[in-house]
C-alpha cells in the first residue's frame, strides 16, 4: 500500500478516527511519524522587526562603507530607503523567503578570506545576528511589521500602558549660511569626509569613521569653525576625551550623532545634554550607565536612543522611553533582560504546543492500537471461517504460524 505523506498527513489532520480503523496498522504508523512533521510546524516564529531589531546591526557593521556618507556598489544599508533603492535596482540583493538565494545574507556567510565577504575586513557576525537577518528575509524583508507589533516592540514597551501620545511633529530643517571653504578644507585635511546634507545645501555631514585612525580631540578642533553648519556626525570608533566633546557641544544644528564604539564616558554625554536638535544618537559598545544617561533626559527632540551593549540597565531605558513621547531606546535583542522575556515568551508557547503534541501524539497511537486490535480480531475470524470451510471438504485444518514454527524447533532439535 504506497501513500505519500501529504496523503497521510490528510489522512491525519482532517479523517475521522473510524477511517483509521478501517485502514491497516502501517498507515497508523505512518500518522505517529507524519503527526510529528505536522506539529513542529506549528511552532510560532517571531516577527522580526527591521527597525529595531536589523537596522542597529547594519549601523553597528555595514555603515562604514554602506552608508549616508559612502555607499559603495550603490548600497546604503543606514535607512529603509537606501536598502529599498538599491533593491528596486537589483532583485537579487534580497530574495522575498529565500536567505540563501540573497546576496546581502550570502555575502555575510561566505568564509573571512573570500573577496566578496561582507562586512569587508572585518570580523564575521555573531550566529544569533546572522540568524535574525536570515530570519527577516524569510519571513519577507518587510521594513514595517504589519497588523501586529513586532516581538522586540512588545518587550520594549511591555508594562507601559499610559495612553499613547500624539506622534511629534517633524523638526523642519535650519536654515544656516554656507560654510567656509577654507573651513571645510581644513576639516578634510584631518581625514574626514564632508558632504552636503543633500544637493544644494548648506546643512552638513561630517563623518571621521572611514579614517585609517580614529579619531582624536585635535581632530574635531576644525568642527567649531562649521558648528552652524554641522548637522550630522559620525564619530564611531573615535578616541576623544571631553576635550573634544566640548566641541561637538558647539554644534546647535546637530540632529545626528554617531558615538558607537568610541571612548564617551558617563562625563562625556553632559557636553551632549546642550544639543537641543539632537533626534538620533547611537552609543552602542561604549561605557556609558544610568548615570550618564541624565544628561540626555532634557533633549526633548531625541527619537532614537542605541545602547546596545553597554552598561545601561533595563530599568532606566524603560523610565526614559515612558517620560519622552516618540523616543525609542534600543538596548539590543541580546540584552540580558530581552532575551529574558524572549526566551519566557516562547518556553510559553513552546510548552503549549507541546502539550498539544503530546494529545495528539496520545490520539494516534490509541488509533494505531485500536487499528492492531481490529486487525488481530479480524485475522483470527478469518482463520476460523477457513478451518470451518476446511472441515466441510474434508481438509486437515491449516497450521497456524506459531505452530509450525514450534514444529520446525523440533525438528531442529531432533
Amino acid at each position: 500500500m504506497g501513500l505519500s505523506l501529504s496523503t497521510v498527513t490528510y489522512l491525519l489532520v482532517s479523517r475521522e478516527p473510524s477511517m483509521l480503523r478501517s485502514s491497516c496498522p502501517a498507515l497508523a504508523l505512518l500518522t505517529l511519524v507524519a503527526s510529528s512533521l505536522v506539529l513542529t510546524s506549528r511552532v510560532p516564529a517571531a516577527d522580526v522587526d527591521f527597525a529595531t531589531q536589523i537596522l542597529p546591526i547594519f549601523e553597528a557593521n555595514c555603515v562604514g562603507c554602506h552608508g549616508e556618507e559612502k555607499g559603495l556598489g550603490g548600497l546604503r544599508l543606514h535607512t529603509e530607503e537606501g536598502i529599498q533603492k538599491k533593491w528596486d535596482k537589483d532583485e537579487h540583493l534580497i530574495v522575498k523567503g529565500k536567505a540563501d538565494e540573497s546576496e546581502l545574507y550570502e555575502r555575510l556567510v561566505l568564509p573571512a578570506d573570500h573577496k566578496k565577504f561582507m562586512p569587508k575586513k572585518g570580523k564575521p557576525l555573531p550566529e544569533e545576528k546572522l540568524n535574525l537577518i536570515r530570519t527577516w528575509i524569510e519571513q519577507g524583508a518587510a521594513f514595517k511589521v504589519v497588523a501586529t507589533k513586532s516581538e522586540a516592540a512588545e518587550e520594549a514597551h511591555e508594562g507601559d500602558h499610559h495612553e499613547e501620545a500624539a506622534a511629534p511633529k517633524e523638526i523642519p530643517l535650519p536654515e544656516v549660511d554656507a560654510a567656509d571653504s577654507a573651513a571645510i578644507d581644513k576639516l578634510v585635511e584631518t581625514g574626514a569626509q564632508v558632504t552636503p546634507l543633500y544637493s544644494g545645501s548648506n546643512l552638513l555631514q561630517v563623518s571621521f569613521a572611514l579614517r585609517g585612525e580614529p579619531a582624536t580631540d585635535a581632530d574635531l578642533e576644525p568642527l567649531a569653525a562649521v558648528a552652524a553648519q554641522v548637522y550630522a556626525l559620525n564619530l564611531a570608533k573615535a578616541q576623544i576625551s571631553d576635550k573634544g566633546l566640548a566641541v561637538v557641544a558647539q554644534l546647535k544644528n546637530l540632529a545626528k550623532l554617531h558615538l558607537e564604539n568610541s571612548s564617551v564616558m558617563d562625563s562625556g554625554l553632559a557636553h551632549v545634554s546642550g544639543l537641543g536638535n539632537l533626534q538620533y544618537l547611537n552609543l552602542y559598545g561604549t561605557q556609558v550607565s544610568d548615570e550618564g544617561m541624565k544628561s540626555l533626559e532634557g533633549l526633548s527632540h531625541l527619537r532614537k536612543l542605541y545602547l546596545w551593549q553597554t552598561k545601561v540597565s533595563y530599568d532606566k531605558a524603560q523610565a526614559m522611553q515612558k517620560a519622552q513621547a516618540g523616543l525609542a531606546v534600543d538596548l539590543g535583542f541580546d540584552h540580558p533582560v530581552i532575551m529574558r522575556k524572549r526566551l519566557t515568551k516562547q518556553i510559553k508557547q513552546a510548552e503549549e504546543v507541546n502539550k498539544e503534541s503530546t494529545d495528539d501524539f496520545n490520539k494516534a497511537k490509541a488509533a494505531f492500537d485500536k487499528a492492531k486490535k481490529d486487525q488481530e480480531t479480524a485475522k483470527k475470524r478469518l482463520d476460523d471461517l477457513k478451518q470451518q470451510l476446511d472441515k466441510l471438504d474434508g481438509k486437515e485444518p491449516e497450521k497456524k504460524d506459531d505452530e509450525k514454527k514450534e514444529e520446525a524447533k523440533d525438528a531442529k532439535v531432533t
